[in-house]
């Protein structure tokens, strides 16, 4: 191909709008008349990713372990500090007691009853506590705590009115509690708060279930009356869904829809006169060119060429009109589907448009095999040749490969920036990707555009399209 210094970058089009996310395949276009619509709905339904459900369910359930945990954690911490202020008020009563006695009579001896006993020295202190503690740190510390194997201490030192220092000592050891006793512990710090905990997580899960059917009830009458929308109930007010934000969304939907099925409306009737209109004109040219051929004007080879062009574009109105009118149901009948070699069709296109790229940095590569398809020719072509016409007009440089495979066609080319809008090169159908989208969904296709590894994709997958594009 030619080389061009200054050439301008081209616009991606319409394709390139619709593949600005990423790889996606494009949108049918909504068709009220669609009688496959509300099985889509389902199916996109039954897609859905997130259940409401499963939400309000795995939230309270969330909640009930988190309050259950941190309820186990904070009743067994103040279980352990209630013993431990217990035993602390009993030495503190008993040391009060003793104090009183001291006060009548110095002579009185130290406490020594249940587990709570008097020492009068250090030195007659048990040994666990001397091999842990010296004197100055008991008298700093008024409950010191000590656990050695299974003695569990609790030392308590006060300075008596001769300032002679007196400790007393809670001192329980594991295993001295009985059967009776363990078993009330187990019932009251173990079994009931257990219990109680079911409880709550069984109550939460009920108040959960039915919050989800005071939700989902309204919820699922909205995504039964969104399905059942048709043309001829759009004129309808929804009905009232329980709440303000249901209500809402229905009015939504409803104004949506409504938007949607007028401008499908306008559409086809653009389409319908649209068509009629060019009927006349297509036909003023197309005698004039077959008048034209009948004077010779083939055999002067200035005016071949052109005349060639010419004919081929008229063809191409030609059928672009029947497929508008079909699209517009101005023709009830289905087009006529013929053996359709897409391999010749494509070459057939190339040859063309290739004046598209002449002048520019671009190579074209073709990798096309022999694949025969039944399908209407005149839709076939008009599919195919926005596809290559795409291409063409918007690649600036690099290279554009096609190729097609008994499952589709792929035409790749380089991605470039958006730039100065190019008119020149906005010719051809003027209807673009919205009507090749339409047609390859009547014929059975799909279009798919995606952006891989700096190139641009269009992807045209046939109904064969269990075999892989090249």
């Amino acid at each position: 191909m030619g080389r061009n210094s200054a050439r301008k970058q081209q616009p991606q089009g319409a394709y390139a709008q619709a593949a600005a996310k990423g790889g996606q395949t494009l949108p049918r276009t909504f068709d009220p008349d669609d009688p496959g619509r509300r099985i889509r709905a389902q199916e996109t339904t039954v897609k859905c990713r997130h259940s409401l459900q499963k939400s309000i369910i795995s939230f309270f359930v969330l909640t009930c372990v988190v309050l259950v945990v941190g309820y186990t954690f904070f009743l067994s911490n103040y279980l352990r500090r209630g013993f431990e202020l217990f035993v602390e008020f009993r030495l503190e009563e008993a040391s009060t007691n003793y104090l009183k006695e001291y006060a009548r009579n110095p002579d009185v001896p130290l406490p020594d009853q249940g587990h709570i006993r008097g020492y009068a020295h250090f030195r007659d202190l048990p040994l666990d506590i001397r091999n842990n503690y010296d004197a100055q740190q008991l008298r700093s510390d008024p409950f010191a705590y000590l656990h050695v194997g299974k003695s569990h201490y609790k030392i308590h030192s006060l300075t008596r009115p001769d300032d002679a220092t007196v400790y007393l000592v809670y001192q329980s050891i594991e295993g001295e509690v009985s059967k009776s006793a363990h078993r009330k512990f187990d019932f009251y710090y173990f079994y009931t708060p257990a219990l109680a905990g079911l409880l709550s997580i069984i109550v939460v899960l009920a108040l959960a279930f039915v919050l989800f059917k005071r939700i989902a009830n309204p919820v699922e009458s909205l995504h039964k009356w969104t399905i059942s929308l048709s043309p001829e109930n759009l004129d309808k007010e929804p009905r009232k869904f329980k709440y303000d934000e249901l209500d809402n969304v229905a009015q939504m939907i409803l104004a949506t829809s409504r938007r949607l099925t007028a401008g499908m409306a306008r559409e086809k009737r653009f389409h319908k006169y649209a068509s009629h209109e060019l009927r006349t004109p297509i036909a003023i040219i197309q005698n004039n060119l077959e008048l034209m051929e009948r004077q010779g004007i083939t055999q002067d080879n200035r005016y071949k060429s052109s005349h060639k062009r010419m004919t081929k574009a008229v063809r191409n109105m030609k059928h672009l009109t029947v497929a508008l009118l079909w699209l517009s149901r101005e023709m009830e009948s289905p087009l006529p589907e013929q053996e359709v070699r897409i391999d010749d069709c494509i070459r057939e296109i190339i040859d063309e448009n290739v004046y598209l790229i002449e002048g520019k940095e671009v190579s074209l590569s073709t990798d096309l095999q022999p694949v025969t398809l039944r399908t209407p020719p005149t839709l076939a072509h008009i599919i195919l040749t926005n596809l290559v016409r795409n291409a063409f007009q918007h690649s600036c440089d690099g290279e554009i490969r096609i190729s097609n495979s008994p499952g589709g066609i792929k035409v790749a080319n380089r991605i470039h920036s958006s730039g100065e809008n190019d008119t020149a090169n906005n010719d051809g159908y003027g209807l673009g990707l919205q009507l090749s989208q339409q047609l390859v969904d009547k014929i059975g296709w799909k279009i798919e555009v995606a952006e891989e590894d700096g190139q641009f994709l269009t992807r045209v997958l046939t109904s064969q399209a269990d075999t892989p594009i090249i």
